[in-house]
């Protein structure tokens, strides 16, 4: 099965006491969702483009975890 997106990075809000993650990733079409892991990957936020996702994201103090993982034909992820 072929996977419907590039890449996939994870970002992480320290502000609180709960470490709260979200997932970043780009579809084949380029549109960036971010999905929220703990609602089974719901697409929380769909952006045209990746600047405006990180502006999102950082407006609510959310900090990326260094790497991208790459996907592969079959869904698999290779991390940086």
């Amino acid at each position: 099965m072929r996977s419907k997106y590039k890449w996939l990075e994870a970002w992480v809000d320290f502000s609180s006491d709960r470490h709260y993650v979200l997932l970043v990733r780009e579809r084949l079409s380029g549109k960036i969702e971010i999905v929220d892991p703990a609602e089974h990957n719901k697409v929380i936020r769909e952006f045209d483009n990746y600047e405006d996702a990180v502006h999102w994201l950082r407006e609510d103090e959310y900090d990326q975890i260094e790497g991208r993982g790459v996907l592969d034909e079959d869904g698999g992820v290779d991390f940086d």
